[in-house]
């Protein structure tokens, strides 16, 4: 089978990780599977990407955001490589997608809604593209069931695979005492947010809940990984505000030897699709705090047994730190709990092999027979 990937980048994010994830199980499929990467960007983080065996195609954009002749050059790749399906990730990826889609009769599957964070008008020009890429796709998917529900989509194309992690990731050997040290951190408790520093997570509150903690104990650290547009405001709030109690360990490939090395995994959030991070503090058996009560988190953590989902208050989360901190057999508990989850719900196999199911059904004869009876009956 031969698929096209198209992504805008793989900079460092949850779903350029995912589609990685995906790209490295098809290819190690008893079916065999080609696959074409299209890139509008040059500069990859998952460098991974360029072992696995797959082709990229990098279109970068003509100084433009929003560049037109993306569409002809997508149309191109499209008719040398022959695809047996699209598979569009983003918004602008499913758009530019489409043409080719129309033109060529290929089926579009676009990975559309990877959050539960709704935040535009029904009359915006987002609605507007939203609305086509529903028209045009042959499948939506989210990550989760919220991310459906928040941005109202009801339509029979909608499906919803969770995020799945390869758990071979997980077995680091590395010292949890070395790499405290590497990232400098003294105490004897350590709390843990891998997270981008962006709009979308809420790092002031990570910030409130550790100066909180600065009076309450002195053998606690909070690590911050990860980087982004608010690192700067961040960075400086915390050194005005002389708070000693937490590292920024910046962007690093590492991520898994620090979360092994953590007592208890944080995200202070908005609202979530499924996070990447929460999944990772669970398969390392880290019980995990999230301030996320109407988004996908939810969908993953089992509130009061692997983990709490609870509100963006300072003072509760301060509170279940330290419960999580004085009870080590409940934190033991729920970590284990929660790698189980992981291992069964989450696992890249289970992700990989409802996506081969999902290509398998879009790509078989009956039903290119059957879209071909449909487009006749149209015309």
């Amino acid at each position: 089978m031969r698929i096209l990937f198209f992504l805008e980048s793989l900079h460092a994010g949850g779903k350029e990780r995912r589609s990685v994830e995906l790209m490295r199980y098809l290819i190690n499929q008893p079916e065999r599977y080609e696959i074409n990467l299209v890139l509008t960007e040059d500069q990859i983080h998952y460098e991974e990407v360029r072992d696995i065996g797959v082709d990229i195609t990098v279109l970068k954009r003509k100084g433009l955001k929003y560049d037109p002749s993306l569409f002809l050059r997508f149309m191109k790749v499209c008719r040398s490589f022959r695809p047996d399906l699209i598979h569009a990730w983003g918004k602008m990826a499913t758009f530019y997608a489409i043409p080719s889609k129309v033109i060529f009769g290929i089926p579009l599957v676009s990975s559309l809604i990877a959050d539960s964070s709704r935040s535009y008008g029904s009359f915006s020009g987002y609605a507007a593209l939203l609305r086509t890429n529903l028209l045009f796709s042959d499948i939506i998917l989210s990550n989760s069931y919220a991310g459906l529900e928040s941005y109202r989509i009801r339509s029979p194309k909608s499906r919803v695979i969770y995020n799945g992690v390869r758990l071979s990731r997980f077995n680091s050997s590395s010292a949890a005492d070395q790499t405290r040290k590497e990232l400098g951190v003294t105490t004897k408790y350590m709390v843990v947010m891998v997270a981008s520093f962006s709009s979308f997570k809420d790092y002031d509150l990570f910030v409130d809940v550790a100066s909180g903690m600065l009076n309450k104990r002195k053998d606690l650290s909070f690590v911050a990984v990860g980087d982004g547009p608010d690192f700067g405001r961040i960075t400086e709030r915390i050194k005005s505000g002389k708070i000693s109690n937490i590292i920024l360990a910046g962007r690093r490939r590492d991520v898994e030897n620090i979360v092994a090395a953590a007592d208890i995994g944080l995200l202070c959030t908005k609202k979530e699709g499924i996070s990447n991070s929460i999944i990772e503090y669970m398969a390392l058996g880290k019980p995990v705090i999230a301030t996320d009560t109407e988004g996908g988190s939810r969908e993953l953590i089992i509130d009061g047994e692997t983990g709490y989902c609870t509100g963006r208050d300072r003072y509760e989360v301060i509170r279940l730190i330290e419960k999580l901190l004085n009870d080590k057999e409940l934190a033991s508990r729920m970590g284990a709990r929660g790698k189980e989850r992981i291992e069964q719900y989450f696992s890249i196999e289970k992700m990989g092999a409802e996506f081969n199911d999902l290509y398998r059904k879009l790509t078989s004869p009956d039903r290119i027979k059957q879209s071909v009876i449909a487009e006749e009956s149209i015309k």
